[in-house]
């Protein structure tokens, strides 16, 4: 009897919204519903340095540019500098990146061979408007990380199949503060 009575009340409840226009008051907001869903985030163009052929273990390095309270960064030029996978610095091994629209970023590489220390690769960010940024990106699990550099910040690399390929998978995020 109750869940009848409820089922009568809801109905006529439902009815009247229908009937009844609604009445704003002047001062008041609206606010509409989204009706389509969130575009997911996109990747940024993949600069790659690998070429088929090339020694070490291939990896992928993505991540966002920021300023200090998380808006992103676009058109930011960040300077990507490594040795190869036989531990020796070469041209090809060095490039820059242009930050999307949305502050992302992503490169592929080789996880580069340790030459001297622990295996890293150089990021700069020379940006007018911004500190100057100088880090280096090294790798949870090398076995040379307390040997090496205190600017440094290790990553963790996630291995997947790709194609049948090995690849690694890594984010580096960059934090710029203003001048």
């Amino acid at each position: 009897m109750f869940a009848q009575g409820l089922r009568i009340t809801l109905s006529m409840a439902i009815v009247s919204l229908l009937i009844i226009p609604p009445v704003f008051a002047a001062d008041s907001v609206v606010a509409q519903a989204e009706t389509s869903a969130p575009e997911p985030e996109k990747k940024a163009k993949l600069v790659d340095l690998w070429q088929p052929g090339d020694s070490g273990q291939r990896m992928n390095i993505r991540g966002r540019v920021t300023s200090l309270d998380g808006t992103p960064l676009p058109g930011i030029r960040i300077s990507i500098r490594q040795a190869n996978g036989d531990g020796d610095y070469t041209d090809r091994y060095r490039t820059t990146l242009t930050t999307d629209a949305k502050g992302l970023y992503q490169f592929g590489s080789v996880v580069p061979n340790n030459y001297s220390g622990a295996r890293h690769v150089h990021v700069t960010v020379y940006e007018d408007g911004w500190q100057y940024f100088d880090m280096s990106i090294l790798f949870e699990g090398d076995p040379n990380l307390e040997y090496h550099y205190q600017d440094g910040k290790p990553i963790f690399l996630e291995e997947s199949t790709v194609k049948g390929e090995t690849i690694l998978f890594g984010r580096f995020d960059i934090v710029l503060t203003p001048d």
